[in-house]
């Protein structure tokens, strides 16, 4: 019951956009109860609300691995995996498994896939030195996943060596 007090908590924080108390809360319900994947499912979306990518991906994990039928928090992993396709692939085959059916799924794993094949072709590009166009493939990549750190540094560092210093450093 406690738990389930501070989920509700959370859930109020969260409906009010204060992520920081949501997070709070969540914490404070898998603190009481470590063994409810909904628990870890509603702190990840809170951490990606916070922008913190990596701490979420663990918690939809953690949710996951609780309870294999949990289907919902896969689709939090989305933007927490958007740093890594492979993964982001792995999750929603993982997820067309559970619900062959699922549209949303079948959709993101076709834009990870996307994403996959904008790297494959960058790293190909980057070794021959075309910087422009793996400036290229990092935009195209970004529209997939936003929150990707390695692919804006990639796509800075590919600007400096273009000598577009300022929109380098503003990228970065």
């Amino acid at each position: 019951r406690e738990a389930e007090s501070f989920k509700e908590q959370g859930n109020a924080y969260y409906a009010k956009k204060d992520y920081n108390e949501a997070y709070n809360y969540y914490t404070k319900a898998i603190d009481t109860c470590p063994n409810n994947a909904s628990y870890y499912g509603n702190r990840a979306a809170t951490l990606m609300m916070l922008g913190r990518f990596r701490e979420a991906l663990g918690d939809a994990q953690q949710s996951v691995r609780l309870d294999d039928s949990f289907v919902r928090v896969r689709g939090k992993l989305r933007t927490s995996c958007s740093w890594n396709a492979m993964a982001a692939s792995r999750c929603f085959q993982r997820v067309l498994e559970l619900d062959h059916k699922n549209t949303q799924a079948q959709q993101e794993l076709k834009n990870a896939s996307t994403v996959l094949e904008y790297e494959k072709i960058a790293e190909v590009d980057f070794e021959k030195r075309d910087f422009r166009k793996v400036v290229f493939c990092m935009d195209r990549a970004l529209e997939f996943a936003p929150a990707c750190h390695r692919f804006k540094i990639l796509k800075a560092e590919c600007l400096a060596l273009l000598g577009r210093y300022s929109e380098a450093q503003s990228v970065a």
